[in-house]
């Protein structure tokens, strides 16, 4: 049975492991991220395990971008079967040292990024009443850390959604 994979965050990390790890004959994955070198590296990885892959370049703080790539997605390789929203960014520095937009950055893409991938993911499983969503957490989620109080309040805030 083929599957269709989106994973945001697709060009390095974990969203890039997890687009490895996916890849295999049959599986279509449509790979999101803002750095479109990454996205072709990461593409490239998984074709050469036999799987097709698709490149969306989008930023996942943008609700209408990531609507957009779950059409494109769509149109390109067929229902969406599973959503993986990975995509991530933070600062690291003291608490008192975050700029405004810093922090708001990195809360956008962290907490906002996953919010809009589950409600993109949700608008076209949910008619199907089909489809997996994995939102990836993070242990610093339950438990905040120096220098990273954006990510780790992002990531708390994906337990309440």
């Amino acid at each position: 049975m083929s599957k269709v994979v989106v994973i945001t965050g697709a060009s390095s990390g974990i969203g890039r492991a997890t687009a490895r790890r996916f890849a295999a004959p049959g599986v279509s994955l449509a790979l999101v991220a803002r750095d479109r070198a990454g996205l072709e590296a990461a593409a490239a990885e998984v074709r050469r395990a036999g799987a097709e892959a698709l490149i969306l370049p989008a930023d996942v703080a943008d609700a209408e971008a990531v609507e957009a790539v779950a059409v494109s997605a769509e149109e390109a390789l067929g229902p969406l079967d599973i959503w993986i929203n990975v995509a991530m960014t933070t600062v690291f520095a003291f608490f008192e040292d975050v700029e405004p937009d810093e922090f708001r950055r990195a809360t956008e893409v962290t907490y906002l990024g996953s919010v809009w991938g589950m409600r993109a993911a949700l608008r076209h499983m949910g008619p199907r009443d089909r489809g997996t969503i994995v939102q990836v957490g993070s242990a610093m989620a339950y438990r905040g850390i120096p220098l990273q109080a954006p990510y780790c309040g992002a990531k708390h805030g994906l337990q309440g959604v």
